[in-house]
């Protein structure tokens, strides 16, 4: 895909330069652009759909920014174009993949600082990305409705306790009414770079409106995930998380809030497994969570 006449106007319109080059270009549930513009600059230029959630986005993203989280700056949108949405940003290529310190607490300290930052953002009417959506109405299910078939679990043969361990989980978090807090559900080695200690934060499309105790508990599952490779901490790096994440924040989680952050560490690896099935065959996060999910759902007071 290439830039196309529209989307070249807009660049020119809202940075004031013109695209010199396209260094970068890939397309698949959105079409992002790395343009280099006239006089050197470089930027991230993203087309995709989504309306209200890329405005609550946008104000996120800009919320965390203006609390000191380092990020690469929003410099235009969201706007629709086209029956899609355009944003630019700046293109922030540094970093590494994985911090120089304890990642289990650097993450944690993360996620703190996200949501303290987030705290006034409007959020309202924020749908769960689909990854946590655990509480969707169909009953029939136990994965949510996926956007095509090629990515519903329920359309191949998977282990029978992947069924069962996710089914644990979302009852015992459908059955949880904690309040929800803004943050950021995917932080991991995909969305988040260091330099050394330092967290870069990217991809603001994953921003969920949930229960505190959730996003812990994705993140004590699912931050050491990097590129090219799905990954599941084990229970013991969970806790170190969870523990983190107390200190940081100063206050404990309640008993409740405790189950819920393993629950949801049992939700997001079976959803994480039955993506593997459906990427090719069952890989890391697989063979953890068929070894431990019983222990996790012990942990979320599921019992048996």
């Amino acid at each position: 895909m290439t830039l196309d006449a529209a989307t070249r106007d807009w660049i020119v319109a809202r940075l004031g330069a013109e695209p010199a080059d396209v260094f970068f270009e890939a397309s698949s549930m959105s079409a992002v652009w790395g343009v280099e513009l006239a006089g050197g600059r470089r930027v991230a230029v993203k087309r995709r759909g989504g309306g209200e959630r890329l405005a609550i986005a946008a104000r996120a993203h800009r919320a965390a920014e203006a609390a000191g989280i380092d990020t690469p700056a929003l410099l235009a949108g969201p706007e629709g174009r086209d029956d899609a949405w355009l944003t630019a940003e700046d293109w922030r290529p540094e970093g590494t993949v994985g911090p120089a310190g304890d990642a289990p607490v650097l993450y944690a300290r993360l996620l703190a600082r996200l949501v303290a930052a987030l705290a006034d953002v409007d959020a309202d009417g924020l749908q769960p990305p689909p990854w946590l959506d655990y509480d969707h109405v169909d009953a029939t299910r136990v994965w949510p409705p996926a956007a095509s078939s090629r990515w519903d679990p329920h359309r191949i043969d998977l282990p029978p306790d992947l069924a069962r361990l996710a089914a644990a989980a979302r009852a015992r978090l459908r059955a949880s009414d904690l309040p929800a807090v803004l943050g950021h559900a995917d932080l991991n080695g995909l969305n988040v770079r260091w330099v050394g200690a330092r967290p870069i934060v990217h991809d603001w499309d994953s921003i969920a409106l949930l229960p505190e105790a959730v996003l812990v508990g994705t993140l004590a599952l699912d931050h050491p995930a990097g590129p090219g490779a799905e990954a599941a901490a084990d229970i013991a790096t969970g806790e170190r998380v969870i523990a983190a994440y107390e200190a940081e924040t100063g206050r404990a989680l309640t008993a409740d809030e405790r189950e819920v952050a393993w629950a949801t560490t049992v939700w997001l690896a079976c959803y994480n497994a039955a993506f593997e099935h459906l990427h090719g065959g069952p890989a890391a996060v697989t063979r953890v969570i068929l070894g431990d999910g019983d222990d996790r759902l012990a942990l979320a007071g599921v019992r048996g």
